[in-house]
């Protein structure tokens, strides 16, 4: 969870609440805010912030970014709380304009939603997984086939070829 993905994705879903009329008008702004909250921290190499550099000061830890320094466990924690500050204060923009409870509606229904399209997602591997042993015993069985076609080929054919010999190496009435 990114802090500046989340800062911003926040700052945007605010603006289109003072603007839109309906929910599904800041749908899109909530889903990117979501995702962002979301997805696991990707670990880049940037420059610190200011907060973190105070508590890299006041905690006397060396300029590189350890992730198990105490300034870089607190930045950390400081961050995700200042997220959870400011989806909370999102949520009471949401409610304030469109009634108590809206965010926790909304929350609730994407969080069903996303049980939804993981039972559908479980389902479909699974469906995909039994057509894939399906077709597998379907070529396993035209295999056989084939092979049991090639063995009876080769066995007509060296009986015709024997047959051919025998027909070539017969006695004619005379004297063999």
């Amino acid at each position: 969870m990114d802090p500046i993905t989340i800062g911003i994705a926040i700052s945007s879903a605010k603006l289109l609440i003072e603007k839109a009329v309906e929910v599904k008008d800041i749908a899109g702004a909530l889903d990117g805010l979501f995702h962002a909250s979301d997805t696991p921290k990707k670990v880049k190499k940037k420059k610190p912030t200011r907060m973190q550099q105070i508590l890299r000061i006041r905690s006397g830890d060396a300029d590189d970014d350890d992730e198990t320094s105490i300034s870089s466990v607190a930045s950390d924690i400081l961050a995700q709380k200042q997220n959870e500050i400011a989806l909370h204060n999102l949520g009471v923009e949401i409610d304030r304009k469109w009634g108590r409870g809206t965010f926790d509606l909304i929350k609730d229904e994407r969080e069903k939603r996303i049980a939804e399209k993981k039972v559908t997602t479980s389902k479909a591997k699974d469906a995909a997984k039994e057509r894939r042993a399906a077709d597998a015993a379907m070529w396993d069985t035209v295999m056989a086939y084939i092979m049991g076609f090639l063995k009876v080929s080769v066995i007509l054919i060296i009986a015709s070829g024997v047959g051919y010999l025998i027909w070539i190496n017969r006695c004619t009435g005379e004297v063999c």
